[in-house]
């Protein structure tokens, strides 16, 4: 007849179970680490690491309409669309520059002007794309956009050409107009962090090099702007390759300059309710419409207001001032001493009281249990 078995004292199967529940915690907290310290070292694309895995037409981006007219926001004398340059525009976030060329002061010498060299002349295409390539050079993780803005323009295509080179630049050039779009970590690791769109056709087939991808057949350009914005529109309806959505977000007004009478001069007022809620709605209206992703939302002025925001909101990032730790189970949260965009490092708050004791009892009967024989 067999003896019969004898059961473990409670206090030995209590101490068996907190080694366990111990064990776990030690290794869910490691495993926590470990992936904290994979999160803190990771690439970030465009500023975000949720970015990287993103196609370069899956993500949206703020773009600058004629980037270079730059005017005094205290004391303007001339009509501008922004009231800082280039690099500042690229440090604050933008990532899509438009530029206006036309024929400098000789045929070998492309200017940016706009709406005419009469009215605001912003130096020559070389000079900007030289403060872009060093921008570039400075910040290898992000793409950039550069749009050559001007259908049946008169600049040479030799001489637009031959400024890319002399600048540098090119040699961050995507090449060819691509079947499907690369993410963004692949043109990162490529080193093809340019894109560059050409609106005339002559430009476009002058690059040997195929990187100045033809405008028409990419980019679907929807209606615009408007008088004192009235109304957004976003037509047109009849996209057919384009797989790039641009929409131009800024309001212009007939007035006059030099005697001479424009109907496309900046409208620098309200600028916080077009730069604003406004900038939402028009973007969110005119997706609901069309079967591609919200691109580039084209601005003047795009220190005023908030254009990032939204613009974070498009790209499923959290907002600006914004903490990781709202995303998190109640019992973590962010390091508040990293910045609001980080969750590299996680920590424990405060453990009250009884739940201390509890923790305290339960260390003491796994050492006991693992020292007794």
């Amino acid at each position: 007849m067999e003896a019969p078995s004898k059961r473990a004292p409670a206090w030995r199967i209590a101490g068996t179970l907190c080694t366990v529940m111990l064990r776990a915690a030690f290794m869910f907290c490691l495993v926590l680490q470990l992936s904290a310290g994979v999160d803190a070292a990771s690439k970030k694309c465009n500023q975000h690491e949720e970015l990287c895995s993103r196609a370069y037409n899956d993500v949206s981006y703020v773009s600058t309409h004629a980037s270079f007219a730059v005017t005094s926001q205290e004391n303007p004398t001339k009509p501008g669309t922004q009231f800082k340059g280039i690099k500042d525009q690229l440090d604050y976030g933008v990532r899509g520059l438009h530029f206006n060329i036309m024929q400098g002061s000789a045929a070998s010498e492309v200017a940016l002007c706009y709406p005419d060299c009469t009215v605001n002349n912003g130096g020559t295409l070389l000079d900007s794309l030289k403060i872009v390539k060093a921008w570039m050079d400075a910040n290898t993780n992000d793409v950039v956009t550069i749009f050559l803005e001007g259908m049946g323009t008169d600049a040479s295509p030799a001489a637009v050409v031959k400024a890319f080179g002399d600048a540098g630049i090119d040699k961050y050039a995507l090449k060819g107009k691509p079947e499907s779009w690369p993410t963004l970590e692949k043109m990162i690791d490529d080193g093809t962090t340019l894109v560059v769109f050409a609106e005339d056709s002559n430009i476009a087939a002058a690059n040997s090099q195929g990187y100045f991808i033809p405008y028409q057949d990419t980019v679907l350009k929807l209606d615009g702007p408007f008088n004192y914005g009235a109304e957004w529109t976003c037509g047109p309806w009849n996209r057919t390759s384009q797989s790039i959505m641009l929409i131009p977000h800024f309001i212009v007004q007939t007035a006059s300059y030099n005697g001479v009478t424009y109907n496309n001069m900046p409208y620098p007022f309200n600028l916080g309710t077009t730069n604003g809620y406004q900038y939402e709605y028009h973007a969110v209206t005119c997706r609901g419409g069309q079967s591609i992703w919200i691109n580039f939302m084209e601005v003047d002025f795009y220190d005023q207001g908030d254009v990032l925001t939204p613009t974070l909101k498009f790209n499923s990032l959290p907002y600006k001032d914004d903490n990781y730790k709202y995303f998190y189970p109640e019992f973590f949260e962010a390091d508040p001493d990293l910045p609001s965009s980080s969750a590299s490092r996680l920590t424990v708050p405060p453990i009250s009281e009884p739940w201390r004791i509890a923790v305290v009892f339960c260390l003491l009967l796994s050492l006991v249990d693992m020292l007794w024989i």
